[in-house]
């Protein structure tokens, strides 16, 4: 068995007192070639996103992986008429998955130590299973592709996951992206293939909604031996963070052209002191430049 592994992973934690780290980035590297039993489960996250492989059988095989992720925040301002303006934290990141495996099932005899152990090798007879899942939380996007029971696969298969959120009035727009490319061919197996997009119920400000009744759901089962390309995508734009109209042109006739969504605590200040305070200050008290009636 030949086995090649390179990992590199820098990472900076900065004010998270759960230690998240808030700014990472990571890069994993593998090749595999060789005869007998393997299992390998992979799960990368960043703060939206997250990515999980995984393989079980025995048999031969020869199989490339590369992985690439990276986190990182930014800071908004948000407004709402209970607090005002507050910051609110922004996130970046993205996942991207590639892999081509071979391979082909066949029982696999070992023998462990010696005595009564040497007398009963471990006999190895899994069927081949390959899982590979991707979610973007934020978006609402699951994508997955399964092989179980296979005698046989030959497999590429390639994910990208994004997610960038606004954090300018002015910039450019947040977006979200979910990509799974698959072109594989499977010997005696059972294939399944899925898909789906919820949809957020915009009172709770939750998936929970979604998930019973989603805007797409794809499922694909494929029983024997099959050919299979294809290709899932879903791209979704994000708006940028909105900033309020001044509000002290209320004070100034200005009132009924601000956006409804700008109004938002405004009639208050307008028949209280807030308006003349904030534009005025302490100069308000100054009876110094006062006009003689």
């Amino acid at each position: 068995m030949i086995i090649g592994v390179f990992i590199t992973a820098t990472a900076v934690a900065a004010d998270n007192p759960r230690g998240y780290y808030l700014k990472n980035e990571h890069t994993f590297e593998q090749d595999v070639e060789g005869e007998g039993f393997a299992m390998v489960y992979q799960k990368v996250n960043t703060k939206t996103l997250q990515l999980k492989n995984f393989m079980r059988g025995s048999g031969t095989m020869d199989a490339a992986t590369l992985i690439n992720s990276r986190q990182s925040s930014g800071t908004a301002w948000k407004y709402t008429k209970a607090k005002g303006w507050e910051k609110e934290t922004k996130e970046s990141g993205n996942i991207s998955f590639v892999e081509q495996n071979e391979m082909t099932y066949s029982p696999m005899t070992m023998v462990y130590g010696t005595g009564w152990y040497e007398r009963n090798p471990i006999v190895y007879n899994s069927k081949l299973k390959e899982r590979t899942e991707a979610k973007s939380y934020q978006e609402g996007v699951s994508m997955v592709h399964q092989i179980e029971y296979a005698s046989a696969f030959r497999k590429d298969i390639g994910v990208d996951l994004e997610c960038v959120e606004s954090t300018r009035a002015d910039g450019p727009r947040g977006y979200g992206l979910a990509r799974m490319k698959i072109e594989e061919e499977v010997v005696e197996g059972v294939v399944h293939i899925g898909q789906l997009l919820t949809e957020p119920d915009p009172e709770k400000r939750s998936w929970e909604h979604g998930w019973k009744n989603p805007l797409i759901e794809i499922d694909e089962n494929y029983h024997g031996t099959f050919r299979i390309v294809k290709n899932m995508e879903v791209r979704i734009d994000k708006g940028r963070p909105s900033i309020a109209k001044d509000w002290l042109s209320c004070c100034f006739g200005g009132y009924d052209s601000i956006h409804a969504d700008d109004k938002m605590g405004l009639e208050k200040e307008v028949f209280d002191s807030t308006c003349r305070d904030v534009a005025w200050g302490k100069a308000w008290e100054d009876k110094s430049k006062e006009q003689p009636l």
